[in-house]
């Protein structure tokens, strides 16, 4: 009986390492990272702005801002040179219950905002429905612009009748109410205005292209590739056409593990990030069972990601301790407060923020 339980404990023992060694080998970045021969090219590890420096969209919500957001409010719009609004005519008091939005997450205002205060920013990608690589983080205009229409199905054109964040000034203007809804079988123009077009202050969705132009390297870039349909390897390359064409520094990112074994094959040189947001649901199906395997990093075999960007609770995390451990660089998102920043800063090497001014 001695020798068989010895004979078990060294199987066991042996079968342990294999597993642990095969969850090294599943999660490790590149090896030229590991091996401490490259370092990801592009990736600031100063603070990057979610979406821009919006003053509208994701983290801005509330009508009643805290200091931290009061204080990134002014900062946006001593960049902008925007001046305190003095509402008059007949939609004074309609402007004085809604504070005049001046740079909505992911417009160009927001990313020169973001340009002047010298933060990195962040920003997302689609596909227009004529093939045109767009800047907007939802495939819908629903909750940016109240417009229930898909952005693959608009062309360029039209994404540029539809004005983000519209104040109520112009929802009244506009004669039935928000431009381009579904109610409307001719597209996103309304017969009662021009829905924000001949606007000199409205902001709309922006071309990847006039980003780049904008940004023109003045500060770095990551570029989330959305993926809401699966695999899209025409905005895969026309995306990858375009940031190989600009001189600025650059990284790209995704949720979709395939994304990144993409650009591992096509363009590996560029740096590539892995989003996760880890799962803690009960792992009862094969869905889940996916979403426990992408948060737990078991995918990155694919991509071989040069650095992991995570939700910043989740990075004290095993995987990510594991990760950052052999070689790999963590981000955190999307950091909301100082407080917040100070929690993940032992487990992080950079942050994604947005709603408060971060320390360097």
């Amino acid at each position: 009986m001695g020798s068989k339980a010895r004979l078990a404990g060294k199987v066991a023992l042996g079968l342990g390492f294999g597993v642990l060694g095969g969850w090294c080998w599943a999660l490790a970045p590149g090896l030229s990272v590991v091996a401490g021969r490259r370092k990801p090219v592009g990736l600031s590890l100063h603070p990057y702005a979610h979406r821009g420096l919006h003053d509208a969209g994701s983290g801005m919500e509330t009508t009643n801002p805290n200091p931290g957001q009061t204080a990134y409010l002014h900062r946006i719009h001593d960049c902008l040179k925007i001046e305190s609004d003095r509402p008059s005519g007949r939609h004074a008091s309609a402007q004085a219950k809604s504070p005049r939005v001046v740079a909505p997450e992911n417009s160009l205002a927001a990313f020169e905002a973001a340009c002047r205060a010298g933060y990195g920013i962040e920003l997302d990608v689609h596909l227009s429905r004529d093939g045109q690589v767009v800047v907007i983080h939802d495939g819908d205009l629903q909750r940016m612009a109240g417009v229930n229409r898909a952005v693959a199905d608009l062309t360029y054109e039209q994404l540029q009748r539809i004005p983000l964040c519209p104040s109520p000034a112009q929802a009244l203007e506009s004669g039935e109410g928000t431009p381009g809804s579904a109610d409307h079988d001719g597209g996103p123009e309304t017969e009662g205005g021009d829905g924000g077009l001949n606007d000199p202050d409205a902001q709309h969705v922006p071309l990847l292209s006039e980003v780049l132009a904008l940004v023109d390297g003045r500060v770095p870039l990551v570029v989330e590739i959305k993926m809401d349909r699966g695999l899209d390897r025409e905005l895969m390359r026309r995306t990858d056409a375009l940031l190989s064409r600009y001189q600025g520094p650059y990284v790209i990112e995704s949720f979709n593990v395939l994304a990144l074994a993409w650009y591992r094959v096509h363009n590996p040189g560029v740096t590539r990030g892995q989003l996760v947001a880890p799962y803690h649901g009960r792992v009862d199906s094969r869905s889940s069972a996916l979403r426990w395997m992408a948060g737990s990093l078991l995918f990155n075999w694919l991509g071989r990601p040069d650095f992991v960007a995570c939700e910043w609770h989740s990075g004290h995390s095993l995987p990510m301790r594991l990760y950052r451990f052999l070689g790999g660089t963590p981000i955190a998102w999307t950091v909301r407060s100082e407080h917040a920043q100070e929690e993940a800063s032992p487990d992080f090497d950079g942050i994604i923020f947005e709603s408060y001014l971060p320390e360097s």
